[in-house]
């Protein structure tokens, strides 16, 4: 791109530089800045780019975007500095005015749970037939998903991008970015409970993906979720629903639960069906695949190319990821985030998992919850004692009520434990596991679980 183009795209002021010359990428991190690239440079809270401009050109940048005084090298004073207001907002706006170029189908995804998940299905599926961009890890804000869409390349046939929102306004601010074609909302829970108020408040905000899709985009939305059905009227084009349990114009029969080796099911869509093998565990996950399914159909994908792309279906990082430890110890990695609706379901996964082996449910704080903390909390606890998980380790403030509500549902004294970090935790299970034991981790990001399974895996 032309830096004259940036600087109308972003109402930038071309302080040195010559605007004839191109960049290719945006980076907003020096230390890992390719050369050719623009870097931006963003401000927070506890950084400032702007002390980094200098190590971004050193380190090959193209030119960079910014909007304080900065110090360069003698040696780089000739490469293009734009000033803009705000970079962050020139981080999107550029994001935007590039999206634009791109007449290819761009499927937003969110929800309370199952977003990267169901991101990641559908990517696999649309990969049979088309190169496609999907949003990595986490990059699901307000700035990492404008650098995804800086990412597309005249390559890219189509994009899927996640969409994360703590409060009013977020998606709707996302969806200018994006410009969405089909929109993607996989279920209503209670995160972000504490910074909306109410389940019909976070419903509300989803609902700002439906209300930013074209009139011929469509949405598909799960149907098994009452107040997903509720905000439906808020698309204005066509609705697909999916779901297990609720009639849906998507639908999975005949499941079979495989364990380590996900499950089977038949799928049924516009009259037709066809057998699918999911290689990921759990039946809400079946349920995720059936998002996919929708999606590709209404892209025009034949049923063997969408049953073929879920075959192939690889999940992110620390979601639902099956891991080996010594002695025949198998850790299921959950550790990205965790709430009740996500927490039970993992549950089921261990038991399904462990075919009679011994479980072993590590479970940590959930946060944002707001009132519903506690009764959220309570709610684990209790499938945990109506499942007979073996051993329930729980760990941080809020965790205890997991802790609390498992024993007064009956599970056993000798059988429950409530720690208060995650180093209480790695002693503890030291003590307790035995080799084939089958281990859950899961916790809210802000738990950092992850180190408890790296303990496990050592």
């Amino acid at each position: 791109m032309l830096v004259s183009t940036l600087c109308q795209a972003v109402a930038g002021e071309l302080l040195q530089g010559e605007p004839e010359a191109r960049f290719c990428g945006v980076g907003t991190d020096s230390r890992q800045i390719q050369p050719g690239e623009l870097f931006i440079a963003l401000r927070g809270e506890r950084f400032n780019g702007h002390a980094f401009v200098a190590s971004a050109l050193a380190a090959g940048a193209a030119g960079a975007v910014v909007s304080e005084q900065v110090e360069v090298a003698a040696e780089d004073r000739g490469k293009p500095l734009v000033r803009v207001a705000d970079t962050r907002q020139a981080l999107q706006q550029l994001a935007q005015y590039y999206r634009q170029l791109f007449n290819i189908p761009v499927i937003g995804v969110t929800g309370s749970t199952g977003k990267t998940t169901t991101k990641d299905m559908i990517a696999a599926v649309l990969s049979e037939r088309w190169l496609t961009l999907k949003t990595a890890g986490n990059f699901n804000n307000e700035i990492g998903l404008p650098l995804t869409l800086l990412k597309l390349t005249s390559r890219h046939q189509a994009a899927v991008i996640e969409m994360a929102m703590r409060g009013r306004g977020e998606i709707a601010a996302l969806c200018q970015i994006a410009q969405p074609t089909l929109g993607v909302i996989t279920n209503i829970g209670h995160t972000h409970l504490e910074l909306l108020g109410s389940q019909a408040n976070i419903a509300r905000a989803k609902a700002e993906l439906l209300e930013a899709l074209p009139p011929d985009g469509v949405a598909i939305l799960n149907g098994d979720d009452f107040q997903v059905r509720e905000i439906s009227r808020y698309a204005p084009g066509r609705v697909f629903f999916y779901g297990l349990e609720q009639p849906a114009e998507i639908m999975a029969r005949n499941i079979q639960l495989l364990g380590k080796d996900g499950s089977r099911f038949t799928v049924q869509i516009a009259g037709m069906t066809a057998d699918v093998h999911l290689p990921i565990p759990g039946v809400h996950n079946v349920l995720n695949a059936l998002a996919a399914v929708g999606v590709g159909y209404n892209l025009g994908l034949t049923l063997e190319e969408i049953a073929s792309g879920l075959r192939k279906v690889r999940l992110s990082a620390m979601r639902l990821q099956i891991e080996s430890g010594r002695e025949g110890l198998t850790v299921i990695n959950d550790a990205y985030n965790a709430n009740p609706q996500s927490m039970k379901a993992a549950l089921h996964t261990l038991v399904e998992l462990a075919d009679g082996r011994r479980t072993i449910a590590v479970l940590g704080s959930m946060f944002e919850l707001g009132a519903y903390a506690g009764p959220g909390h309570r709610e684990v606890g209790r499938l945990a004692a109506e499942l007979g998980i073996d051993y329930l380790l729980t760990v941080g403030e809020l965790a205890e009520q997991i802790a609390a509500a498992a024993l007064e549902a009956g599970l056993p004294a000798e059988r429950v434990e409530a720690v208060a970090k995650n180093e209480d935790a790695i002693v503890q299970l030291q003590r307790v596991l035995d080799p084939q034991d089958v281990v859950l981790v899961k916790g809210s990001r802000g738990m950092k679980m992850e180190e408890i399974v790296r303990a496990l895996l050592a």
